[in-house]
């Protein structure tokens, strides 16, 4: 199950450990334009998912979900920059391993361009990175295909050769329809959706040859 040439990874919530700095993002700008949407807020719910369709599920208009996805990142960029995000335990000695074995990996995210490699950046990943995908490079973000299929063409494979590491149903959906396996990582309840699930990164490194 784990001799493929290419391995690709969700950010948000996989590789960093970022889900709890997106969602008091999200709280604290909707706290501040929104109010009453905050009792029925759920990050959970959106994870995967772009900040701009997050906000239209809210029921919001275009025009303020374009507003509240600048703000909400906004304030991501900044708590980065504080440093509120890190790597996941043993992920980069995760993603070192692989590529020391001759691996290609790609970063599959719906997060902007500006956030993904400010994230890879302040995190230590980016070094690690031959191929990165974000909502800003697609027409279509997870849960559909397109990113996936447009990093199989990044890095020039197909979906025999190529698994997705995800932690959550939206981009397990989108590795789904682009017809690859999936491996599921850190949250237990996505484990019936994947192929594989390790509940780290230690046990994951571990079941490599």
């Amino acid at each position: 199950m784990l001799d493929f040439t290419t391995y690709l990874f969700d950010l948000d919530g996989t590789l960093v450990d970022s889900s709890p700095v997106h969602a008091r993002a999200y709280r604290d700008i909707l706290g501040r334009e929104h109010p009453g949407l905050l009792a029925g807020f759920d990050y959970r719910a959106i994870a995967g998912l772009t900040t701009l369709a997050a906000f239209r599920s809210l029921g919001l208009d275009e025009d303020q979900s374009q507003k509240l996805t600048r703000l909400k990142q906004s304030a991501y960029r900044q708590a980065v920059e504080a440093g509120a995000v890190r790597a996941m335990p043993g992920a980069a000695e995760l993603l070192a391993r692989l590529k020391a074995q001759g691996r290609e990996i790609g970063v599959v995210t719906s997060a902007s361009r500006i956030s993904a490699c400010a994230t890879l950046e302040a995190t230590g990943l980016a070094q690690h990175v031959t191929a990165l995908v974000t909502a800003d490079d697609v027409s279509a973000a997870k849960p559909a295909p397109e990113p996936y299929l447009a990093a199989l063409s990044k890095l020039k494979t197909d979906a025999a050769h190529a698994v997705a590491v995800e932690d959550a149903p939206a981009g397990i959906a989108a590795a789904r329809a682009a017809g690859l396996k999936v491996i599921g990582v850190h949250d237990a309840a996505v484990r019936p959706l994947t192929d594989l699930h390790f509940a780290d990164f230690a046990a994951f490194a571990g079941a490599l040859a």
